[in-house]
């Protein structure tokens, strides 16, 4: 059975301390691992003369002492913490805990609040889909109820819950790191804090890494100087790790279950080696060989439905010419392009993926200038593909998301991804629930409730079929639209259209559109069971831009009554 590694760590200081012990008798230790021996030796050269020395296990609280205590020339005092390794590995740290994190190492009760608070929501979240998927809709809230249900249904995680453990903390990571982005943008000195401590500045601290031999053993100090606040980098690695760069040093935090699905949130803390502008470049060359590879070796796979296995290829092609034009950028999640390509582009015909692959080629220009008008000398950082299911926030329908440099502060700059055939194309922005639509997310009218109750009930009875029961919903939508208030209208296109900038691929005339949408100066025409009686259609900028609002059932017909969508189109002529 494999050693815990919080276990090999206490037996080598306990080695190391009796073996330091011997050896400053002037006894043999040569019958000690190589790893003790030199370790030992390695501490006597920094400090030889060593009169006594105390270890951690000596103490009632160990985890909260370091590893030795050198006494040397009677006077000076030397505390010591080792550290080994396998050649390679990280040194890991102790993991404390999410909710206190900030407060602790960062000296801010102000983000650590602000951290509980939405961690508390997104947990919650978290307890409830879980709990869904044995009870299905259900009426739980409570906390403590949640977790009882859960750890009764789900002791340990499975693969059946693998991917809401993996939104739940990439939305943490997703969390952690605006935080970070906006105390490292007011300058805090509270970065200060948190290196001291995790690097352990006021400490000798001694690494002692091993290869595969007894033989291969070094040793050397870990002491990373000084930082600036110059220095400093914050960044994204995987899908639920933030770091933070300390000039030639860097610190990841990693979100992790302690164990079981009710355990604790801890963050792992590990020492890592930011990879310079030459790494970077190299790791961005593979990707791009990858994707060339993958383009050069497609073969069809007849699909009927192609259309979202065209657009998942058109983010994972624009982000191909990302590390094209930027070859010096960091990849959030390396590869993660060549993983979208491999799983959709079989289901492309051949002659649309390479329109597809050619014409993608002048959107990466327009977004470009689309930053340089938005922003002074934008530095682009890294890049990240967002999975749709990982979206957060409802008004958020970025598909790309670029971290940024501008002025001396961090930016995210979310981008949404289009691919259309030809430009009176109409986009898709939002399938929202026809509650949901005219709630508080959006256009916040009223509701909808008692209509759908009534047309569900006449339809139940044979009053009304599938196509009837459309045409008097969006009737009824479109009166309560035509009562909204201009406000009202304006807050929930705007809400529709997202936050998002737009890049748009006509990939049959290849070309590209990257457009901001701005605030709604003009008034806005309601035009009820327009284009087609299951419509309503909102224009503005007299009429030369437009949304659709079109009324449907969320499964098909031989499914009887199901949930009512909306589909959101969006056009601009």
């Amino acid at each position: 059975m494999k050693k815990n590694p919080r276990l090999i760590g206490d037996e080598h200081v306990k080695d190391v301390y009796q073996a330091l012990l011997k050896y400053i008798k002037n006894e043999p230790i040569d019958y000690y691992p190589k790893t003790v021996t030199q370790t030992v030796l390695y501490i006597t050269n920094l400090y030889p003369y060593i009169e006594s020395v105390k270890y951690k296990f000596e103490t009632n609280n160990p985890d909260q002492e370091k590893d030795l205590t050198l006494y040397v020339n009677s006077n000076q005092t030397i505390s010591v913490n080792l550290f080994l390794v396998r050649k390679g590995g990280r040194i890991q740290q102790k993991n404390p805990g999410a909710k206190s994190f900030f407060s602790k190492y960062f000296l801010s009760e102000r983000l650590q609040l602000m951290f509980n608070r939405l961690f508390e929501v997104k947990y919650q979240n978290f307890l409830n889909e879980l709990v869904g998927l044995k009870l299905g809709e259900h009426y739980v809230k409570d906390i403590k109820e949640l977790k009882k249900l859960v750890s009764g249904y789900f002791p340990k995680f499975t693969d059946e819950i693998n991917p809401y453990r993996e939104l739940f903390l990439y939305n943490l990571r997703e969390l952690g790191f605006s935080l970070l982005k906006d105390f490292y943008n007011d300058k805090n000195e509270g970065f200060f804090h948190a290196y001291n401590v995790f690097f352990m500045t006021e400490d000798v601290n001694i690494v002692t890494s091993y290869g595969k031999t007894q033989n291969d053993v070094n040793v050397e100090q870990f002491n990373p100087g000084t930082p600036r606040f110059s220095d400093i980098q914050i960044y994204k690695s995987g899908k639920n790790t933030v770091g933070i760069k300390y000039g030639e040093v860097a610190l990841t935090l990693r979100f992790k279950f302690e164990s079981s699905p009710t355990s604790s949130i801890k963050l792992a803390v590990s020492y890592d080696k930011f990879p310079d502008e030459s790494e970077t470049e190299e790791i961005n060359f593979v990707t791009v060989n990858k994707m060339q590879y993958l383009l050069n070796n497609h073969q069809y796979t007849h699909n009927s439905n192609s259309s979202n296995a065209i657009g998942k290829c058109h983010e994972a092609i624009t982000y191909f010419y990302f590390l094209k034009e930027f070859p010096n950028v960091s990849q959030v999640e390396p590869d993660e392009c060549v993983q979208l390509m491999g799983k959709y582009y079989s289901l492309v015909k051949p002659q649309v993926l390479e329109k597809l692959y050619n014409s993608t080629s002048t959107l990466i220009p327009v977004i470009r200038e689309r930053l340089y008008q938005k922003y002074n000398n934008p530095q682009i950082k890294s890049i990240e593909l967002v999975p749709e299911s990982y979206i957060n926030d409802r008004l958020d329908t970025g598909d790309l998301q670029l971290i940024l440099i501008v002025n001396k502060e961090y930016i995210v700059e979310s981008i949404s991804l289009k691919a259309l055939a030809k430009r009176n194309s109409k986009i898709t922005t939002k399938n929202p629930g026809i509650g949901t639509i005219i709630g508080p997310t959006y256009f916040n009218i009223g509701t909808l409730d008692p209509v759908v109750n009534e047309v569900k009930s006449k339809f139940q009875i044979g009053e009304l079929n599938h196509k009837e029961s459309l045409e008097v919903l969006a009737e009824e939508l479109g009166l309560k639209l035509k009562e909204a208030t201009q406000g009202q209208l304006k807050r929930g296109i705007e809400n529709l259209l997202g936050k998002a900038m737009l890049a748009v691929t006509f990939y049959d005339e290849n070309a590209s559109i990257c457009k901001e949408h701005s605030k709604i100066d003009g008034n806005i025409t309601v035009y009820i069971k327009t284009p087609t009686a299951i419509q309503n259609k909102l224009a503005w900028h007299n009429d030369l831009e437009a949304i659709n609002l079109r009324v449907k059932f969320s499964r098909g017909q031989n499914h009887g009554w199901s949930t009512i969508k909306l589909t959101s189109e969006y056009q601009l002529k």
